[in-house]
């Protein structure tokens, strides 16, 4: 938008915008309504000729040109005068159409509403009045702007030939401070300035403003012309009556608000959609009416108005072409250092993570293929008997072996081991006799069968033997270690259906012990990346435990792989045992 600095400090603004409300209509866009202006340019003004993006602004218009004025009096109400349009048609100072105050309405306030329809940065608004000479005493003026289409007002400016009694604010042209400069002044319009036999009154927004030379840097400036509606007020009380019996009455020929779109400096173009409503033609990957938000997918960063030296366009989410939705976060913003805060979500092609370059769970990196293919994941190749459950290391393919097992894909025995019998055991030491870690003999199918009891047969479960049970939890098995005799998993604890008077167990995560010897055996049967049921007792392996009071799994705990269905029925058990009732309700091994 024009500003004051683009002129010597010693010149005002006035004589400049009363040459602009003259030039022909053909040089000034007469409403937004109708085809923007023209641009000579051969490339779009919002980007340099090599494609990087820049300020723009949108065309410098009469926001007020074909708007219906309401025009009310304080003591007559609305005015249904016809010449009301004729202050907002196409002017032509050679043959001035006027709008006259109606006899009889000499004292009072005559209020001019203007609705803009949108936003606009205005730069200015001038009155053309029809009488040639300057009004007699008393005259007081306001200018008012709304930023919320007419539901509240704040005033810009007061002329008075005594700004100290109508306005109880002394007379200034310059605001004095950078505090004052969004503060209406106050001052005394005589003499205006004189065009073609008439006299026009202007006001510009940021003449007189401190910070006008630093605009496109001024939150508060740029805040300080925005409007949506403009409001002109003739006071024409004064305690002087005599005077006013003497006033001619109020006669009016034009009235003009020259502004921009409000496009914080990411449109060129100012048009009107299919409802009707004006919007900007937004650039740099930014949308709403005022450009004033960044497109979906372009939230990388947050958006901020284009200035001169920094166009601020609206960044894409990095998501490696596997996903075309994002969200913003602070956190991460801050966290990288203010660069980059978009979020993928969705992500496709079974990646997984921020920017989708991770692969999901089960799946590993395909290092032959760009991060961006299609299918830069292929599934992990895990032998189902070698490798314990299907995940395997994102980067190497790795997968995780049974003991006496190895390769990438757990799909051959170690040395020392040969091939077993066991689908639970595929590989055992070449000695029969061979004492694990744990010094317990390795067993033999026939054995791990007889040794897992009762978890290989039907179990009843009613609320009698749900209560002799120390804990009953909903988990996910989230990964595995070798710990000596021990393996430790780590569980996430989803729901606790029960526990033990003296235990501690709490949503979250958790570790998981189980003796090598059971799991060796296959008893729980428990697998990374799966849900579980886990039933089992405070007793047995308890005091074998590197912790006493860890959680421990044996060849007692029933591990019953989750189903949805089971959860109303569980909270019924819970509620009955906190109750203190019995149930003669059955469950299978899996509660079908």
């Amino acid at each position: 938008m024009v500003r004051p600095s683009s002129l010597p400090p010693s010149i005002s603004l006035i004589p400049v915008l009363l040459r602009l409300l003259l030039l022909p209509p053909s040089l000034v866009s007469s409403s937004f309504s109708n085809a923007p202006l023209s641009w000579t340019s051969p490339h779009e003004p919002c980007y340099h000729p090599d494609g990087r993006p820049r300020h723009c602004l949108s065309e410098f218009i009469n926001a007020a040109y074909g708007v219906q004025v309401n025009v009310t009096h304080s003591l007559h109400g609305p005015d249904n005068n016809p010449n009301i349009t004729t202050l907002t048609d196409l002017h032509n100072p050679h043959n001035l159409t006027c709008w006259r105050a109606r006899a009889g309405a000499d004292s009072g306030d005559w209020v001019f509403t203007l609705p803009l329809g949108r936003r606009f940065e205005i730069t200015y608004i001038s009155l053309q009045f029809c009488s040639q000479g300057q009004p007699s005493n008393p005259i007081s003026i306001s200018i008012l702007k709304s930023m919320d289409h007419g539901r509240s007002w704040r005033p810009m400016q007061h002329y008075s030939s005594n700004c100290l009694e109508d306005f109880k604010q002394p007379s200034l042209t310059i605001a004095q401070t950078r505090h004052q400069e969004t503060e209406p002044l106050c001052s005394d319009p005589r003499p205006l300035q004189r065009q073609r036999g008439s006299t026009v009154l202007a006001f510009s927004t940021l003449d007189g403003r401190p910070s006008s030379p630093d605009f496109d840097y001024s939150p508060t400036l740029q805040d300080w012309v925005t409007a949506t509606d403009i409001r002109v007020v003739f006071h024409r009380t004064s305690n002087n009556e005599e005077r006013i019996d003497k006033q001619p009455p109020l006669a009016i020929s034009d009235l003009q608000v020259g502004g921009r779109c409000k496009c914080n400096g990411h449109a060129s173009r100012c048009r009107r959609d299919d409802a009707g409503q004006a919007v900007c033609v937004c650039e740099h990957h930014t949308a709403g009416p005022d450009c004033d938000m960044c497109e979906d997918f372009y939230v990388d960063r947050p958006w901020h108005r284009a200035t001169p030296t920094h166009p601020n366009p609206c960044v894409a989410c990095e998501c490696n072409g596997h996903s075309n939705k994002c969200r913003f976060s602070m956190e991460v913003f801050q966290q990288s250092g203010r660069k980059s805060g978009g979020v993928c979500l969705k992500c496709r092609h079974h990646t997984a993570g921020r920017h989708c370059q991770y692969c999901q769970n089960g799946f590993t990196r395909d290092t032959s293929k760009p991060l961006d293919h299609r299918k830069a994941c292929q599934p992990c190749q895990c032998h189902p008997l070698g490798a314990v459950g299907r995940w395997c290391n994102q980067t190497s393919g790795q997968c995780l072996c049974r003991e006496g097992v190895t390769g990438l894909r757990c799909n051959r025995c170690a040395p020392g081991y040969k091939q077993g019998k066991s689908p639970l055991r595929p590989c055992i030491r070449e000695s029969e006799q061979t004492k694990e870690r744990s010094g317990n003999t390795e067993r033999s199918p026939e054995e791990c069968v007889s040794y897992c009891q009762p978890s290989e047969v039907k179990v009843r479960m009613n609320l009698e033997t749900y209560c002799l049970k120390d804990y009953v939890l909903k988990v996910q098995v989230r990964g595995m270690e070798r710990s000596g005799p021990w393996w430790q998993f780590s569980i996430a604890v989803q729901t606790v259906f029960r526990t033990g008077s003296s235990s501690r167990i709490r949503r979250g995560s958790q570790s998981l012990w189980v003796p090598d010897r059971d799991l060796g055996c296959g008893c729980p049967a428990l697998h990374v990346g799966r849900t579980f049921l886990l039933i089992g007792a405070e007793e047995g392996e308890r005091s074998l435990a590197p912790e006493e009071s860890r959680l421990v799994a044996d060849r007692s705990t029933l591990a019953l792989q989750w189903r949805e269905h089971w959860s109303p029925k569980l909270r019924g058990f819970r509620g009955q045992d906190k109750r203190g009732k019995k149930s003669i309700f059955t469950h299978e091994k899996h509660l079908d």
